[in-house]
């Protein structure tokens, strides 16, 4: 009885885990962060430059998921494919988005952003790839938002964040999907970049 108890403690315990995942995905939390600024007002200029982000920060990297699953090639080689697949497409969207702001003369807030993205997703890319370092993306694409979110909106917002970022751990650790070390790695990596634009941009 208590085995039985027991591995059923442990799959609710998975089923926590990977829901936690599920919800705190990058392009989630991208359309979190410019649906809130937007609500905020000041921020996010023209419903232009709204869906523009939505579009190139969330449409685009989620589309990899299908795309992975038609491509033959792609789709034999599994997870890892597919998450390296969303890692390119993330990248592509991110240099567009860079491109757009610079074309359409964005305010500084959404070049900051757009800036924040790119740099943050060529690293983890350079990491992951040429030093076979596995940086989380899943905390980078955590810790970028929240530390625009308490930048334009206010500290109030780490409070929430801290409580999300310590379940994302949780989760992370329980599915064994990367080491306390690339946890910190990749949420690090969002919020140093995030923090330099604004002194070079913004101030």
């Amino acid at each position: 009885m208590s085995s039985v108890n027991s591995n059923e403690n442990r799959r609710a315990v998975r089923i926590a885990a990977k829901t936690v995942r599920v919800i705190t995905v990058p392009p989630v939390m991208a359309l979190a962060l410019f649906t809130l600024l937007w609500l905020h007002g000041g921020i996010i200029g023209q419903v232009r430059d709204y869906i523009c982000s939505v579009v190139l920060l969330v449409i685009l990297p989620v589309s990899a998921y299908p795309l992975q699953r038609l491509l033959p090639s792609l789709r034999e080689k599994g997870r890892e494919a597919q998450r390296s697949l969303a890692m390119i497409m993330s990248v592509a969207g991110y240099v567009l988005g860079v491109v757009y702001a610079l074309i359409f003369s964005t305010s500084p807030a959404i070049l900051t952003l757009f800036l924040t993205y790119l740099i943050s997703g060529t690293a983890l890319l350079v990491i992951n790839k040429l030093f076979g370092f596995k940086a989380s993306g899943h905390a980078c694409g955590l810790t970028g938002p929240l530390a625009a979110l308490a930048y334009y909106t206010g500290r109030y917002v780490l409070i929430i964040g801290a409580v999300l970022l310590a379940a994302v751990v949780w989760s992370s650790l329980v599915m064994k999907r990367h080491t306390p070390l690339q946890l910190l790695v990749g949420g690090a990596v969002p919020v140093a970049a995030f923090a330099l634009l604004v002194l070079l941009i913004e101030q």
